[in-house]
């Protein structure tokens, strides 16, 4: 015997996949926040200097609308029909809806039983990434 498992799938292609998500993920997060540091600072500057006028009033609006209810409301409203249109294109035979569950639920059920099958991948990409975000 061999020693290996013919029932366990061989992957080892998510574990390489996960070490290069991870290390460019670490990379290009560390220019995405250096970007925003230089550009945070940059307008602090040329307002303070006059080049630039801050409204705060209006800011302070915005924000305040942005934080109110109906904003919430429109976003949960977009994001149930994200889900049941997502619920329709997967739905077939295999994945229909068990009696008294939601779509939400039927959603949740199919995400769960896809990652339990590819459970040796996601691992190996999971453990890569973290390696990958390490050692960058």
């Amino acid at each position: 015997s061999s020693g290996i498992n013919a029932e366990w799938p061989l992957r080892p292609g998510g574990g390489l996949a996960g070490i290069c998500s991870g290390y460019l993920f670490k990379k290009v997060s560390k220019y995405a926040a250096a970007t925003a540091v230089i550009g945070y600072l940059a307008i602090q500057g040329a307002s303070q200097a006059g080049y630039i006028k801050i409204n705060w009033r209006k800011v302070n609006d915005k924000i305040d609308d942005i934080k109110g209810a109906d904003q919430f409301q429109k976003l949960k409203g977009q994001l149930t029909d994200l889900t049941d249109e997502i619920s329709e294109i997967v739905m077939d035979d295999d994945t229909l809806m068990l009696e008294d569950e939601g779509k939400i639920k039927a959603t949740a059920r199919r995400a769960y039983d896809a990652i339990k099958q590819n459970a040796a991948t996601s691992g190996s990409f999971t453990a890569g990434f973290v390696l990958g975000i390490l050692f960058a």
